[in-house]
């Protein structure tokens, strides 16, 4: 019997064999282990739910990641809401200078690189995790992410410019103020 067929124990063994890649993703999206974890475990519960009718046109594991993929865009859209609300809240702003002098006391300089890639947009983001932190070519990228191969490449090139501006931008905003 399948996990298709509602074999428990057939689909523990799909989890097994997926779920680290499909975290890995998440956390790569969301940038918070607690979130990743609730992120990862809804994925696979959709999986479950969603089993009936997967029709085998792509790999499982392509499926899965799509549906990881966007139960982490929700988790995105979620916390915008939740940020919106916060800043109603909290009127008072932090001033960045001191933010800036935090964060490199805080983090080394892998961490302001993750910050940034964090603050890209999310079609830019999740072209960077999948391409060099997933390790995945065009092709699988393409089928995750429902789109043309020239469009990934269009938006790889896009995020690693964007990554770049800002990283420069804020070396050069670091040094004047050093």
């Amino acid at each position: 019997m399948s996990s298709k067929a509602g074999n428990q124990d057939a689909f523990a063994i799909l989890v097994q064999r997926h779920q680290r890649r499909v975290f890995n993703l998440v956390y790569r999206m969301l940038q918070n282990y607690d979130e990743a974890n609730e992120v990862t475990q809804d994925a696979f519960l959709a999986a479950w739910q969603g089993l009936h009718s997967f029709r085998g046109d792509a790999r499982f594991s392509t499926w899965l990641h799509r549906i990881a993929y966007n139960c982490a865009l929700k988790q995105i859209e979620q916390r915008k809401k939740d940020a919106a609300l916060q800043v109603a809240i909290q009127a008072e702003a932090v001033d960045s200078d001191e933010r800036i002098g935090a964060e490199l006391e805080a983090h080394d300089r892998q961490a302001v690189v993750r910050e940034h890639i964090s603050t890209l947009p999310a079609k830019y983001r999740i072209v960077l995790v999948l391409r060099h932190l997933q390790e995945m070519t065009y092709e699988e990228m393409a089928e995750i992410l429902t789109m043309p191969i020239g469009t990934i490449k269009t938006h790889l090139f896009r995020a690693r410019n964007l990554l770049k501006e800002r990283l420069e931008a804020f070396d050069q905003e670091w040094k004047t103020r050093g």
